[in-house]
């Protein structure tokens, strides 16, 4: 009974958000190859002002402000005897778990930016979505969320919103290693906002063109290269590789097979903003928190893709 009122829950929900489709020759172009091949590439903030303004409070935020979700896991703190477990489910386990191991650090340990990198070793670094207008903007892109209503056909809440900086490392973390993204079974999109240049030596994303109705590799959570490489090899096709600039968004259906790739040089940062159905996806605590404020600074569009949950 209880699955299918939030079944009933969802159908009404998403009726009552119901939209015509985009009008607009570039968003239906965008939407016709989104459903096509299950990914598009955008390239319209690359180079501009309000992007490289964004970049630089990201910088400034891991770099100086160290506004980071921690605990955070330390690759320099991994022993393979001791932590072969973690190592072949790809660390696949609660930071509560990490820190019992001993495998994580804290605020408290860091006092400089160079200093967190050279002795924890992270393989990522997760900032949590600022409360400030200009994130929401390029989260909220009027390109971005017309493409992925025009796509999912009803107006969706942004569910989840956060950076990830990610370093070379030498064991693999989930999400490294290829995957489908399960947070729903019909609805799901997800945007990349890429705020470094990409290539395949500083950790490209992956994604198999038209994998989202193929019905192999559906048997586990994740699949090694050699897997997905010999139905989909690199240089084929379908197998898309992000070699972009920086200010590309890729917006992805996400249950299509994917993964994000580990940089052999430098970092990568990149934005994320998912996005499902109204009342599909519920949570005691918000994946991410918006001020009132800031809030009341977005456009009535904007503030249609929030729920009251997020309000702080």
């Amino acid at each position: 009974m209880k699955k299918l009122l939030k079944s009933t829950t969802e159908y009404v929900s998403t009726l009552n958000r119901r939209v015509s489709p985009s009008t607009d020759p570039h968003i239906s172009r965008c939407v016709d190859q989104l459903k096509k091949r299950g990914f598009v590439m955008l390239d319209h903030l690359v180079g501009t002002p309000e992007f490289d303004a964004i970049k630089a409070r990201v910088d400034q935020k891991i770099e100086q402000d160290f506004e980071l979700q921690f605990p955070c896991l330390s690759q320099s703190k991994i022993d393979v005897d001791r932590d072969h477990d973690l190592i072949e489910t790809n660390f696949l386990a609660t930071n509560e778990q990490l820190s019992q191991r001993g495998l994580t650090f804290n605020r408290d340990d860091v006092t400089d930016y160079q200093q967190m990198v050279t002795d924890f070793t992270p393989s990522t670094l997760t900032v949590p979505m600022p409360s400030e207008e200009g994130f929401y903007n390029l989260w909220l892109d009027p390109v971005v969320t017309s493409v992925v209503t025009s796509y999912m056909g009803f107006v969706p809440n942004l569910t989840e919103a956060y950076i990830r900086r990610n370093f070379p490392s030498s064991f693999r973390v989930m999400n490294f290693n290829w995957h489908r993204d399960t947070n729903h079974d019909k609805y799901l999109v997800k945007a990349f906002i890429f705020f470094t240049d990409c290539d395949i030596d500083t950790g490209a994303h992956h994604y198999i063109a038209g994998s989202i109705n193929d019905p192999r590799f559906r048997d586990k959570a994740y699949f090694s290269d050699d897997e997905i490489n010999s139905a989909w090899p690199i240089g084929s096709d379908d197998h898309m590789i992000s070699t972009v600039p920086a200010g590309t968004i890729i917006i992805e259906d996400t249950r299509g097979l994917h993964k994000a790739g580990i940089p052999k040089r430098g970092y990568r940062d990149l934005g994320f903003a998912i996005f499902t159905p109204p009342n599909s996806f519920v949570k005691s605590k918000p994946y991410f928190q918006i001020h009132h404020s800031t809030y009341k600074s977005l456009s009535k569009n904007q503030q249609a893709f929030i729920t009251k949950q997020n309000l702080r």
